[in-house]
């Protein structure tokens, strides 16, 4: 059924038909490990690709580029994917739909973000409980709101896992805009007043498509460019090297025990 809505943003389906589904674009591959991690760190992954050789089981494409899909094993004998997700919330979206259709049932994301609050340093790291839904693809996934929570599963679990390492990390809430070139004075305010630590392209985006498909999904950032001042410090957010490897790597080991949906179950938060 369509909730009307003066405004197209604000129109809901509750239908879960579509005419358009992942599986029409996909090759005929083997099930991927239940268990992913998905970056936004390119450099990084590709030197893990080369120092540990990790075979390539797949691909997402788009008219671009295609981002493959890698095959890790962790210590403990585990087979998990990491791969990258296409970036925005569109982007975010349709990685997750593609990854969830090829088998994947649990994902640990980690990413960058702009830091919002004065006084957070540089890498430091923050495991986002809610998005302020600032975009546009959540609300075709749900109806609207002004926030959008990440899976308590999965967050519970990535929160003990970085305690259990003592790795320290801050919780609150992340906002997620369309638009980086608007990130304007006044609505970095409004969103500091309202508790968002940071600011990003994605967040909402994927915890809309998790609560829809029922999906264990949390993400890892770490606090890079400062939008809280008068001005933009860039602080060289993208050339991080030993940050964004060490958050990869954590993310990696964060997987161990991940909650995973199983068929049949709306969420599993067993092993």
């Amino acid at each position: 059924m369509l909730l009307k809505n003066p405004y197209p943003i604000c129109e809901f389906d509750t239908s879960r038909e579509a005419l358009i589904r992942p599986e029409g674009f996909l090759e005929e591959l083997s099930p991927l490990p239940p268990r992913c991690v998905i970056t936004f760190f390119r450099r990084e992954l590709q030197q893990l690709v080369e120092e540990r050789q990790l075979p390539v089981i797949g691909q997402l494409h788009s008219e671009v580029l295609d981002i493959p899909i890698y095959q890790y094993r962790r210590k403990d004998g585990e087979d998990i994917c990491i791969t990258m997700a296409f970036l925005t919330a569109p982007g975010a979206a349709c990685t997750i739909e593609e990854l969830h259709a090829m088998g994947c049932r649990g994902f640990v994301i980690c990413g960058a973000a702009g830091a919002l609050q004065g006084g957070s340093s540089l890498g430091e790291i923050i495991l986002p409980t809610a998005a302020v839904r600032d975009e546009g693809t959540s609300y075709h996934y749900l109806p609207p709101s002004r926030e959008v929570a990440c899976h308590p599963g999965a967050v519970e679990h990535l929160a003990a896992g970085l305690a259990r390492l003592g790795i320290p990390y801050a919780t609150g809430k992340t906002w997620t805009t369309d638009a980086i070139y608007r990130e304007t004075p006044h609505l970095v305010e409004a969103r500091r007043q309202e508790g968002c630590l940071t600011v990003e392209m994605e967040a909402a985006a994927f915890f809309a498509v998790s609560q829809y498909h029922r999906i264990p999904l949390a993400q890892l950032l770490y606090a890079g460019d400062d939008v809280s001042g008068e001005t933009w410090d860039s602080r060289s957010w993208n050339s991080q090297k030993s940050i964004r490897a060490n958050l990869l790597s954590t993310a990696i080991q964060l997987t161990e025990g991940f909650p995973i949906k199983q068929e049949g179950e709306s969420t599993c938060l067993t092993k």
